[in-house]
């Protein structure tokens, strides 16, 4: 039964990845624009060729990228190469692609778990205490506060925090290295953009356990009150686990704006250069590499989900709880 859910999961997540390849190829190559006129400019003066060695350098470019073959073609040897784990060559640097963004995961991954311990921190500590506290000025006041952070846009709160810390107070560097001492700003940026979303599923999972017939009995038989709510957290984990892993899921994809404006030199930033110069199979190969990391952490979350759930084994629902 467990085997048969597991691989139910699993060609779901195969197809799914498959229509968001297309949808990825097509998007792309959609995008008004011709890269290989970026790269070598429009006219003969651009790169000081004439116009017959420009028109040259161009057909040769598109040949090597197979722009010049129609779009079923471009697709069907781009998602070969894909299975093999080969997403080709940049037009802008002409290097591998998988080993441009090879370059560059270290640095988006560090930023994403901390700025996971960030959220996860704020998202803990803050939803519990608005549970236990529910009704009260703290809960207001704290729910107040997640809403006006949910509703900032990610690029006003690090263009606010880079003024206020890089500018005024001179506390953190503007620069395009990977050290700790630039790390601190855009983890924090992020993290406390995903905050609002952790305390809202702590304080929601947590009252829902408050709620719940065994707490008052444990009360009545007079244990401690700080047993009861360790006890009720507990039980309340797995949702909130599930929210936390696919907040580190999005927060792969989903860190372009704070890596643009930091300068971080992550994935996201150098998707936003690719994207700026219409480089097709860069664009592809982070879109790739952020839709299957979604995807693949979903699947792990829903397979535990099922293992260690017999509920949800009987029931065939492995539906994940996503807030």
């Amino acid at each position: 039964m467990i085997r048969k859910l597991v691989l139910k999961r699993l060609g779901g997540a195969v197809v799914t990845l498959l229509l968001a390849s297309i949808v990825i190829f097509l998007l792309v190559r959609l995008a008004p624009g011709d890269p290989v006129n970026l790269i070598l400019g429009e006219g003969p003066g651009d790169i000081g060729l004439s116009a017959e060695l420009l028109e040259e350098r161009k057909e040769a470019l598109r040949e090597e990228h197979g722009l010049n073959d129609s779009i079923p073609i471009q697709y069907i040897n781009w998602f070969k190469d894909i299975i093999t784990l080969d997403m080709g060559t940049s037009i802008r640097s002409g290097r591998p692609i998988t080993q441009e963004l090879g370059s560059r995961i270290p640095a988006t991954f560090l930023l994403a778990l901390v700025a996971l311990a960030v959220e996860t921190g704020i998202g803990v500590l803050f939803g519990m205490y608005t549970a236990i506290h529910t009704g009260k000025f703290p809960d207001r006041v704290t729910r107040l506060f997640c809403i006006i952070l949910a509703s900032l846009p990610a690029f006003v709160l690090s263009l606010l925090f880079l003024f206020w810390f890089a500018t005024q107070l001179n506390w953190y560097e503007i620069s395009s290295q990977m050290e700790w001492k630039r790390l601190w700003l855009p983890a924090i940026t992020l993290g406390l953009l995903g905050a609002p979303r952790c305390v809202r599923m702590v304080r929601a999972t947590m009252l829902t356990e408050l709620g719940q017939l065994y707490v008052s009995a444990s009360i009545s038989r007079g244990l401690s009150k700080w047993v009861v709510i360790r006890g009720a957290f507990q039980n309340a984990l797995p949702p909130i686990i599930t929210t936390i892993a696919l907040s580190f899921a999005h927060m792969i994809g989903g860190s372009v704006v704070i890596e643009t404006i930091f300068n971080w030199p992550g994935v996201g930033n150098y998707a936003i250069n690719s994207i700026l110069v219409h480089d097709y199979p860069a664009v592809q190969g982070y879109t790739v590499l952020t839709v299957t990391t979604i995807i693949v952490v979903n699947l792990l979350v829903e397979i535990t989900y099922l293992l260690a759930n017999p509920m949800i084994r009987r029931g065939g629902d492995a539906s994940v709880v996503s807030n």
